[in-house]
This record gives C-alpha cells, structure tokens and sequence, in this order.
C-alpha cells in the first residue's frame, strides 16, 4: 500500500487543513500497517457512541502540549483512555507489541506510538513539536510529517485546559485516507468512496466552466466598453472641430465689421 497517509483536520472548526505522513513500511511495517487500516477504515468515530469501529475518522487530537507533541487516536473515548488497534494487527487483541526502536525522535514531526508501557500499542499516536531523545527506546517512532507541520503547530497553539482542547477548539480529523489528497492518487477513505472522489472532480469541473464562462463574459464587456469609448471620442472630436469652425466664423465676421467701420 501508499508510504503516505493524509489527514484532514479541523482546528476549532475552521475548514480542514492537509497534513500528509510518510510511514516508515521497512523498519515498522505491522505498526505502519496497523495506521494505514485505521486510516482507511470507511467508519467515523462518534462521540458518547458504545460502538465506534476502528477508525481515526472523527477522532480528536485530545492532548496538545506545546513544545512537546499534540497526541491523537483514541475513537472511543476522545479523552486518551480508550482505543484499540486494528483487529488484523494482531489477532483481534487489543494490543500489538512494540516493533522497533530503530527511528529516533530526533525533530519535529516524528510520528509515534503512544502507549502505556512496553508492548501496549494501540490506535493512538502522537506527532513530536520538537525533538524528544527521551522517548527513544520507549515509543516506536514509524514515520514523519511530509506536508502539513504548519498544521500541526496551529494544532498546538488552540487554548487549552489541563492539556486538553477546550470545547469551542477541538481540533478533529474530519477526514483520512491514503495517498496525498489530490484528485489522481487520493484514496480518501470516506463512505461514499469514489463517488465522493468523482462530486469534487464535479465541482472542479464546474468551477472551471464558471471561470471561463466569467472570463469570456469579462471579455465581452471589454470590447463593448472599448467600442463605447471610440464612439464617444469621435464625438468629441466633431464637436471641437465643429466648435474651432464656429470660432474662425466669428472671428473673420468681426474682422470684417471692423473693416466696414474703418
């Protein structure tokens, strides 16, 4: 399967804004695995629901501590205290060990399990702000932010309390899937699948059209705009010519009123 995964989030209910992850298949592949099925899950998550399937659709990221990391993944409780991997990471159990320490969490946009000691990996993960050596040998890091880390410090800036979002500044992964989000290689994992895929390439067609149409039309106008100003500076033109006409008249008429008085 795709080395990227995509995330739409929603950071206090603005629009959803990409982050893109590149999982690490060679060193970490039943960690990466067990994300990329969590990610391309056709469910969502749903809050005060007793039977959210497996998903990170829906999902918050429930902890942020700036500096540190903002941490996410838990579709069944959204506070930190539930989640559970993907059935076929590890025969319907609950938890998967941990699979290699080979990646350091040396910078920021590590992507890295969370866990509540050795060998309880989860669904829920976490993405570093800074580097964190302390966590190596203790969280299997699998991957990295690709696109999107100015996502993920908006992410870490929303207020706050006790290291959770306030309501009004839930940051939701509203969407996720595979690939990068474009309209060739996306394989976004919503329920309505390709027909989700084919309405937005409608509506690019259809915003397309609407612009060439409001371009054509932009064009119309200027060349009956032109054609008005030729028009009007024709007419001027004839009426200071008319105008310079009646001033020589007056004045050969006045020249020979003053030749008569003479």
């Amino acid at each position: 399967h795709s080395k990227k995964k995509l995330a739409r989030v929603s950071i206090a209910g603005g629009a959803p804004r990409v982050i893109i992850l590149e999982l690490d298949v060679n060193n970490c592949p039943m960690t990466s695995d067990n994300f990329a099925k969590l990610c391309s899950s056709a469910a969502t998550a749903k809050r005060n629901s007793p039977n959210n399937e497996p998903t990170y659709r829906g999902t918050d990221f429930h902890r942020i501590i700036p500096g540190f990391m903002i941490q996410g993944g838990d579709f069944t409780k959204f506070d930190g205290s539930g989640g559970f991997c993907a059935p076929a990471t590890n025969n319907g159990q609950a938890t998967f060990p941990d699979e290699s320490f080979v990646n350091s969490h040396c910078r920021e946009g590590v992507l890295s399990m969370a866990n509540k000691g050795p060998n309880t990996n989860g669904s829920q993960f976490f993405i570093t702000l800074a580097k964190q050596p302390h966590l190596d040998k203790k969280h299997c890091a699998f991957g990295t932010v690709v696109e999107g880390m100015d996502v993920v410090h908006e992410i870490a800036k929303v207020e706050t309390e006790n290291e959770r979002p306030t309501l009004l500044q839930r940051c939701q992964i509203v969407d996720c899937g595979l690939g990068r989000g474009t309209v060739d290689s996306e394989e976004s994992s919503s329920a309505c699948g390709s027909s989700g895929s084919s309405r937005r390439r409608d509506r690019r067609k259809k915003s397309k059209k609407s612009k060439h149409q409001k371009r054509k039309h932009r064009t119309h106008f200027d060349e009956r705009e032109h054609k008005r100003k030729k028009r009007k500076h024709k007419r001027s033109k004839r009426d200071y010519s008319s105008s310079d006409d009646d001033s020589r008249r007056r004045s050969k008429s006045r020249r020979k009123r003053a030749r008569h008085r003479s």
